[in-house]
């Protein structure tokens, strides 16, 4: 049996997926997938979309198995009713993740004892971003946006994928009130960081941080967790050491 892959309280991990590695994490983890995701992914029409959905979920089961020392092929899922995807499985109460992608990159994040949620915008060249946020923007982050001048196109992707993050932590996606939530650069706990509200009053205990992933990416993540620690590591590491793409030998 192979080593359960150690998950510290108070830690954070949030693995990058890179479209470099997405072929090879595709043709090695395939076998772990559910017959409904195989049906998913045969529903594309494109060889990269089918080849993208794969890796992402065959890391996500590689990682859940070894998380949990089970097989991943084994590992079975369910989706509240806002449609966050959640693991059935008995030690599933003390493991959390979250999931997003966009078209050159995923990023999976996990954390034990905790909510999490996490998000991966990617710019797109003469953007254009009056408006888009209306119904979903707080009152100050619609006031951030509208003075952010030449940079707003930045400025957007930080909200958004911020307001993402949290909502997803949170589980209420975006059709809950998500104008009674905002967020704010917060420069003194560090750089990256910054703080979520509720109709004005701060949100205790919870750890919410931009992601540095690229020049043209913006990610976000928030996690119900005071001070926590956030790692960030590359897929490729997972298929590149020699570790055991299954969780038992």
């Amino acid at each position: 049996m192979t080593a359960a892959r150690a998950l510290p309280d108070n830690t954070v991990h949030v693995w990058v997926l890179h479209e470099s590695v997405v072929q090879r994490a595709s043709e090695s983890l395939s076998h772990t997938l559910s017959p409904d995701e195989w049906e998913r992914a045969r529903a594309y029409r494109q060889d990269k979309h089918r080849d993208r959905f794969m890796a992402r979920r065959g890391i996500l089961r590689h990682l859940l198995g070894n998380y949990l020392n089970c097989e991943p092929a084994s590992l079975r899922f369910g989706s509240t009713q806002h449609g966050k995807p959640f693991l059935l499985h008995p030690g599933a109460a003390s493991l959390a993740f979250n999931v997003s992608h966009t078209d050159e990159m995923a990023v999976l994040a996990f954390v034990s004892h905790g909510r999490i949620g996490v998000d991966v915008e990617q710019s797109i060249d003469d953007m254009e971003v009056a408006g888009i946020g209306r119904g979903i923007f707080s009152s100050s982050e619609e006031a951030a946006l509208a003075s952010a001048g030449p940079d707003s196109v930045a400025t957007f992707l930080r909200l958004w994928t911020r307001k993402e993050a949290l909502l997803k932590a949170l589980g209420t996606g975006l059709i809950h009130q998500p104008t009674s939530y905002a967020t704010a650069t917060e420069p003194h706990r560090g750089e990256g960081c910054w703080l979520a509200s509720y109709n004005g009053v701060a949100l205790s205990g919870w750890t919410c941080r931009d992601l540095t992933l690229g020049p043209r990416l913006r990610g976000a993540l928030a996690v119900s967790m005071d001070h926590a620690q956030v790692s960030l590591q590359p897929c490729s590491s997972l298929l590149q050491t020699g570790m055991p793409l299954t969780a038992h030998a």
